[in-house]
Protein backbone atom coordinates (compact mmCIF):
# COMPACT_ATOMS: atom_id res chain seq x y z
CA UNK A 1 0.00 0.00 0.00
CA UNK A 2 2.80 2.48 0.88
CA UNK A 3 4.44 1.40 -2.75
CA UNK A 4 1.21 2.66 -4.36
CA UNK A 5 0.65 5.61 -2.26
CA UNK A 6 4.46 7.17 -3.28
CA UNK A 7 3.36 6.10 -6.72
CA UNK A 8 0.41 7.40 -7.15
CA UNK A 9 2.10 10.90 -5.70
CA UNK A 10 5.16 10.95 -7.85
CA UNK A 11 2.79 10.55 -10.75
CA UNK A 12 0.53 13.81 -9.71
CA UNK A 13 3.85 15.37 -9.32
CA UNK A 14 5.21 14.62 -13.11
CA UNK A 15 2.10 15.55 -14.52
CA UNK A 16 1.61 18.96 -12.75
CA UNK A 17 5.45 19.89 -13.87
CA UNK A 18 4.21 18.31 -17.43
CA UNK A 19 1.72 20.77 -17.66
CA UNK A 20 3.58 23.94 -16.33
CA UNK A 21 5.94 23.21 -18.66
CA UNK A 22 4.07 22.96 -21.76
CA UNK A 23 2.15 26.35 -20.37
CA UNK A 24 3.07 29.61 -22.86
CA UNK A 25 1.32 32.90 -22.15
CA UNK A 26 -1.43 33.61 -23.97
CA UNK A 27 -0.70 37.17 -25.91
CA UNK A 28 2.76 38.07 -26.25
CA UNK A 29 3.77 41.41 -27.77
CA UNK A 30 6.26 40.78 -30.08
CA UNK A 31 8.57 44.26 -31.55
CA UNK A 32 8.17 44.54 -35.19
CA UNK A 33 10.41 47.60 -35.83
CA UNK A 34 11.17 51.06 -34.60
CA UNK A 35 10.30 54.61 -36.58
CA UNK A 36 11.03 58.08 -36.43
CA UNK A 37 7.55 59.30 -37.57
CA UNK A 38 3.99 58.00 -35.87
CA UNK A 39 2.62 57.87 -39.51
CA UNK A 40 5.18 55.20 -40.69
CA UNK A 41 4.55 53.09 -37.65
CA UNK A 42 0.93 53.28 -38.00
CA UNK A 43 0.88 53.04 -41.71
CA UNK A 44 3.11 49.72 -41.28
CA UNK A 45 0.72 48.77 -38.44
CA UNK A 46 -2.31 48.72 -40.50
CA UNK A 47 -0.35 46.99 -43.47
CA UNK A 48 0.19 43.95 -41.20
CA UNK A 49 -3.24 43.10 -40.14
CA UNK A 50 -4.51 43.95 -43.57
CA UNK A 51 -1.95 41.38 -44.86
CA UNK A 52 -2.39 38.95 -41.65
CA UNK A 53 0.84 39.30 -40.46
CA UNK A 54 -0.54 39.69 -37.45
CA UNK A 55 -4.31 39.94 -35.76
CA UNK A 56 -3.38 43.57 -33.89
CA UNK A 57 -0.55 46.62 -33.23
CA UNK A 58 -0.03 49.12 -31.15
CA UNK A 59 2.80 52.06 -31.39
CA UNK A 60 4.61 53.64 -28.34
CA UNK A 61 6.38 56.58 -28.39
CA UNK A 62 9.57 56.51 -26.40
CA UNK A 63 12.85 57.89 -26.35
CA UNK A 64 12.00 60.01 -29.27
CA UNK A 65 10.87 56.95 -31.18
CA UNK A 66 7.98 54.87 -32.41
CA UNK A 67 8.07 51.25 -31.25
CA UNK A 68 5.71 49.26 -33.33
CA UNK A 69 4.46 45.96 -31.22
CA UNK A 70 1.77 43.82 -32.37
CA UNK A 71 0.88 40.22 -31.72
CA UNK A 72 1.53 37.41 -34.49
Amino acid sequence: MRKLRSLAVAGALVSGLVVVANAAPAHADTLRNVYYYSSDCYRYGDYGVQNHMWSWYHCDYQYNFWFLWSVP
